[in-house]
C-alpha cells in the first residue's frame, strides 16, 4: 500500500553563543528561490508568523571564525526521503573595521548518514556585497526544494546536517558569522513575515515495505 509522504520539519537550532542586531539596520538580504518561482511552496510545512519584532538574534562563533555546525536529526520512522526543502538563514556581521573589506563567498550544506555516507552536498554562492563598515549586517537565505535526490533512512539512525560558511577576510577587520534560527524576509521595523531555519523532509513509509521485500533492509 502506498502512503502520501509525511512532511517532517527539522528545526536547526543549537546552544551556541547568541548575538543580536536590529532588523531595520540590515544592509542587505539575498534569498535564493532556485525552483520555487519566488515563493514558498504550499506543502513545505515551515513555521511562519507575522511580527513587528526588530531585534534579530543569531547563533554565532568566535570572532573571525567561519560558522561550521553539525545538527543531528533522528528519523522517527524507516522510509524513503522523496524530496526535502532547505530553508535556512545565515548572517554576516562586521563588528570592527580597520581597512579594506570582507567578502562572504558561500554557504555549504552537507547531509551524511553514519558520519560517512554523503547523502547530499551543495554550495550556494551568496552574491552579497562587500562588508566594509562597522555594523554592516547581511542575510543570506537559502530556500530551495530538492528533488531527484532520493535516499533511504532508518528510524532511530541519525542523519547529520552540517552547515558552514566560507569567506574572504582581511587580517584586521572582525566578522561574526552565524545562523539565524528565526528570520525576517524583509529588512524593516514594521510588521513582516518571519520564517524558521530548518529542513522539511518528505518521507514515505511505503518504501520500507519495498526495501524489505527486496532483501535490502540492511542498507536502509
Amino acid at each position: 500500500m502506498d502512503f502520501y509522504p509525511e512532511a517532517i520539519f527539522v528545526p536547526l537550532i543549537d546552544t551556541a553563543t547568541m548575538a543580536t542586531t536590529n532588523v531595520s539596520d540590515l544592509d542587505e538580504i539575498i534569498r535564493t528561490a532556485l525552483n520555487t518561482g519566488g515563493g514558498l511552496p504550499t506543502d513545505v510545512n515551515i513555521p511562519q508568523t507575522i511580527s513587528n519584532l526588530n531585534t534579530l538574534a543569531y547563533h554565532t562563533t568566535a570572532d573571525d571564525t567561519a560558522f561550521d555546525t553539525t545538527y543531528t536529526w533522528t528519523p522517527p520512522i524507516t522510509g524513503k526521503i522523496e524530496k526535502f526543502f532547505v530553508n535556512i538563514c545565515m548572517i554576516g556581521n562586521m563588528t570592527a573595521h580597520t581597512d579594506n573589506g570582507n567578502f562572504w563567498d558561500t554557504v555549504r550544506v552537507t547531509m551524511t548518514k553514519g558520519g560517512e555516507d554523503v547523502l547530499w552536498d551543495n554550495r550556494y554562492s551568496t552574491g552579497l556585497a562587500e562588508f566594509d563598515a562597522v555594523g554592516e549586517a547581511r542575510l543570506f537565505i537559502v530556500a530551495e526544494p530538492v528533488w531527484g535526490n532520493d535516499f533511504f533512512v532508518r528510524g532511530g539512525s541519525p542523519i547529520d546536517i552540517r552547515v558552514r560558511t566560507t569567506n574572504t577576510k582581511t587580517i584586521t577587520n572582525v566578522m561574526h558569522w552565524g545562523m539565524v534560527p528565526f528570520f525576517p524576509v524583509t529588512a524593516d521595523s514594521n510588521s513582516k513575515f518571519f520564517s524558521q531555519s530548518g529542513i522539511v523532509f518528505h518521507i514515505s513509509e511505503s518504501a520500507r515495505e519495498t526495501v524489505t521485500t527486496l532483501g535490502q533492509d540492511a542498507t536502509v
